[in-house]
């Protein structure tokens, strides 16, 4: 049985690889064409130019790499997808810094600024000497927040993965946790305490404590702890190296310092002065509300055969309109989706044979199967949505997508049973090596998606309910979007017109966005609390997908997650004016934004 699994999957990773697609599209510089951009396919070596109208064309298959290079411009690199057919690339001019002459200015905290801003900055780090921010530090440090914790399976795995010149391991005897510096990178070159371990006795050798790293655990400095009592309770963990930054600890920290911050150990004040602190940073941006227009579109905004069908007299008149527009619109498939969408509250058997072409037209395209996915998502008819999402498993059975989606469609249909097999089909293909490991932040988000299958079904499941790690009264925000080549802001406005910004750019979050491509997921989530009641304003700009087409963006809206109260909303908009901010809804939530 599991090699059947194993050769079915293998056949279709090897199909969707063998596919070439031809790509085209145009390199500009702010308005004007590059001409003699290098455009090059870097895993099949072959090459192409642009022309006088800055136009190209080559030959790549899924999941290979294009990258443009032109003199005087930052080289852009994109991972060819499965639908990617046309690449429009807008290029920008390359600034040297030169350190000369570069000033950079550290503003200095006070241990009460650091103590209020440590949720909300994983550049903070909490030690039995007061706060210490890795930014102004006037020693290099790495800190690790409790995302990136998540990732290794042990906790001697992660500091020897994470921290350069530092070796961990838990002795499988006694638990202890022993950690030292490579010899190469101590401060006084003491034995290496890794290799003085006794394993004929099975525990540590007497002499090994010369060249150990000491504790810092919540504000307590230990010699040993035990590798279980911490896994699975570290918020933050830091590795102090240097003199400068073990100074403080006089003679226990000459072989280095481990800082732990625990979940349950570590109490950052939600007040200050009987108000609630704002962890998200919000109190110094406000809003200019004149700057925001409504997501639904109006005037010139709107394409021309959709503000024909809005000024219809009758729906009679609107579907003259809609066959009229036919003729010209007849073979884009958004034309369908927004008629579609008009004509769904007032003729169902119209919409439905509107629907039928649609899908007849996009049976093959994932990015627009999921378009209507999540509009059918929206209006309740989840049944339809299912087979849109299955459709689109079949098609892309490798993305992490593609399991979440499908995973969340069986429960919404009510049956946990299936979606509890999708992600254990997930996890055995990642032990397999089948599908890539996760570097950025699609575990958190799996993660959390399993322990809210597991909370909110555990009964059906037979499994024990789990131990959670929020607040239940707590507001989950969830944004999947169906092309991954969108790129946008996220803007969170709080109840006194302040906000917060996410921003998905190439530019502000390049490694995320590889991430996104090579492992197939295209969503975020956002956590907030309960510190302010009052109307939050959720906003969106839009910066394109490098063709001339719209991205639906889905917010999946849960109050009390992870609760039995429980509930779930779901809104879709039309990302398609390019460099407006846009508001998409409004929300009655509790205060900060802290995107995990």
């Amino acid at each position: 049985m599991k090699a059947i699994i194993i050769s079915s999957f293998l056949l279709l990773f090897t199909a969707f690889s063998h596919g070439q697609n031809t790509i085209h599209g145009k390199i500009t510089h702010l308005e004007s064409q590059l001409q003699g951009v290098q455009v090059t396919n870097l895993s099949t070596g072959q090459d192409s130019n642009t022309d006088q109208k800055g136009s190209y064309v080559i030959t790549a298959s899924p999941k290979e790499e294009l990258r443009f290079s032109y003199m005087g411009m930052d080289t852009t690199s994109v991972i060819v997808e499965d639908v990617t057919k046309t690449l429009n690339i807008k290029m920008k001019q390359k600034v040297e810094k030169l350190r000369e002459v570069t000033v950079s200015k550290k503003v200095l905290k006070g241990q009460k600024e650091l103590e209020l801003e440590y949720d909300s900055n994983p550049n903070i780090i909490k030690s039995a000497y007061g706060y210490i921010n890795k930014e102004t530090a006037n020693y290099s440090l790495r800190i690790l927040d409790e995302d990136e914790v998540g990732y290794a399976p042990q906790l001697d795995f992660l500091l020897t993965g994470r921290f350069a010149g530092v070796r961990a391991m838990c002795d499988p005897l006694t638990d202890e946790l022993v950690v030292s510096m490579r010899s190469s990178g101590t401060l006084n070159r003491p034995t290496n305490a890794i290799q003085s371990l006794s394993m004929s006795k099975g525990s540590l050798s007497p002499g090994l404590s010369s060249g150990r790293a000491v504790f810092d655990v919540d504000g307590v400095i230990l010699t040993r702890i035990a590798c279980s009592t911490l896994w699975g309770n570290v918020r933050r963990i830091a590795f102090i190296p240097s003199y400068a930054g073990l100074a403080r600890y006089g003679h226990l920290g000459v072989n280095g310092v481990v800082v732990v911050n625990t979940k349950t150990g570590t109490h950052t004040p939600k007040e200050v002065d009987g108000k609630p602190f704002d962890q998200a940073k919000l109190r110094n941006n406000y809003l200019n509300e004149s700057a925001v227009v409504n997501a639904e579109g109006s005037g010139a905004s709107l394409p021309g055969y959709l503000k024909e069908l809005k000024e219809s007299q009758s729906t009679e008149a609107a579907k003259a309109v809609f066959e009229e527009n036919k003729l010209k619109y007849g073979n884009h498939p958004f034309f369908y989706l927004d008629s579609y969408l008009y004509f769904y509250e007032k003729d169902i058997a119209y919409s439905n044979a509107i629907f039928d072409t649609y899908t007849g037209l996009a049976q093959e395209n994932p990015v627009l199967l999921k378009a209507m996915a999540y509009v059918l998502e929206s209006q309740g008819q989840r049944q339809k949505a299912h087979s849109l999402y299955k459709q689109v498993y079949k098609l892309r059975p490798e993305y992490a997508q593609s399991f979440i989606d499908m995973a969340n469609s069986y429960r919404n249909l009510d049956r946990p049973q299936s979606a509890a097999s999708l992600y254990a089909r997930h996890s055995y293909l990642l032990e397999e090596g089948l599908l890539p490991t996760d570097s950025m932040e699609l575990a958190a988000i799996m993660q959390r998606e399993v322990d809210n299958l597991f909370d909110l079904d555990n009964g059906s499941l037979k499994i024990k309910k789990r131990k959670k790690d929020f607040d239940e009264r707590s507001t989950r925000l969830v944004f999947d979007w169906n092309d991954s080549e969108a790129e946008f802001d996220l803007q969170f406005v709080n109840p006194e017109n302040q906000y917060f910004e996410w921003k998905h750019t190439m530019e502000e979050m390049p490694e995320r966005i590889r991430s996104e491509k090579e492992l197939g997921y295209a969503m975020a989530d956002f956590l907030l609390d309960n510190e302010l009641l009052g109307r939050w304003k959720v906003n969106a700009t839009y910066h394109g997908n490098k063709q001339v087409t719209p991205t639906y963006i889905k917010a999946t809206i849960y109050r009390n997650y992870g609760s039995k109260l429980q509930s779930k909303e779901v809104k879709v908009f039309k990302l398609g004016m390019q460099g407006v901010n846009q508001h998409l809804f409004d929300l009655r939530i509790p205060s900060e934004v802290v995107q995990n």
